[in-house]
């Protein structure tokens, strides 16, 4: 096998460019690639210097399922630090919780896709 790394993942969402200006504009992701596609635009975010992008699909495209959700795991330094960031953009996220592989919070896009947010403990740093 030459498989290397996770290119990107799918995230189904109603809205693009909403869904594009909470990443970017709330998470304080990237905006890796928005452009025109066959079948729309293809609008990729990722973290600052990630190697894995997230796609922001149209639910209308494609052979997705319209009540699909996906949930995904983010990665911090200082979950304390970044809630209290997304809580001034008026994200609502969870409280901390101490979990053996870090500290962890939970929070969704618009759409109602999940995500952890974890500052890990050296048991939950990994694959590093």
């Amino acid at each position: 096998m030459n498989i290397d790394r996770i290119q990107f993942l799918t995230v189904p969402v109603s809205d693009q460019a909403k869904a594009r200006d909470f990443y970017v504009g709330k998470l304080g992701f990237d905006l890796l690639v928005d452009v025109s596609g066959p079948h729309g635009p293809f609008v990729m975010v990722g973290p600052k210097g990630a190697d894995t992008g997230i796609v922001l699909v149209d639910r209308a495209v494609g052979d997705l399922d319209p009540d699909a959700r996906v949930h995904f795991q983010l990665s911090t330094t200082d979950v304390d630090a970044d809630i209290a960031k997304l809580r001034t953009h008026g994200v609502e996220v969870g409280d901390v919780e101490e979990m053996p592989w870090g500290r962890v919070t939970t929070l969704k896009d618009p759409d109602g896709n999940a995500m952890g947010l974890l500052e890990p403990s050296g048991y939950g740093n990994w694959p590093r």
